[in-house]
């Protein structure tokens, strides 16, 4: 199912609490830009899956841009309806959020995501 951000959503939604929950837990170490970059951030589309969803971030032009060397981690996520957990991924162009990416190992994305307990994935 894909969730516009046309019609009754504002025309730059605002993260959800989840989104700017894993997004605070990737880029807590790194590059002090990314928090810039953060609180900047607006979602320019929302995709769910059924397994998970697609987020595209947009950010102002003048948003400061991370070192060319700074990454950002992976996020694990626990949830009671998700028996295997699920991750988090984040996808950084040219030193700037580009998109958050989630997926379920199992199941189907629980439509109450106030329940996740999140934490940098170790690999």
């Amino acid at each position: 199912m894909r969730v516009s951000v046309t019609g009754d959503i504002p025309e730059t939604p605002a993260l959800s609490e989840l989104e700017r929950a894993v997004l605070s837990v990737a880029l807590e170490a790194g590059d002090t830009a990314w928090q810039a970059q953060l609180n900047l951030a607006e979602v320019a589309s929302r995709t769910y899956s059924g397994v998970g969803f697609m987020t595209k971030l947009r950010l102002p032009p003048d948003a400061p841009k991370a070192a060319a060397a700074a990454r950002v981690g992976a996020v694990a996520g626990t949830h009671q309806a998700l028996p295997s957990g699920a991750e988090f991924l984040v996808d950084v162009r040219d030193g700037r959020l580009h998109s958050l990416e989630a997926f379920c190992y199992d199941g189907i994305w629980p439509t109450d995501e106030s329940g996740f307990q999140l934490a940098t994935k170790v690999s």
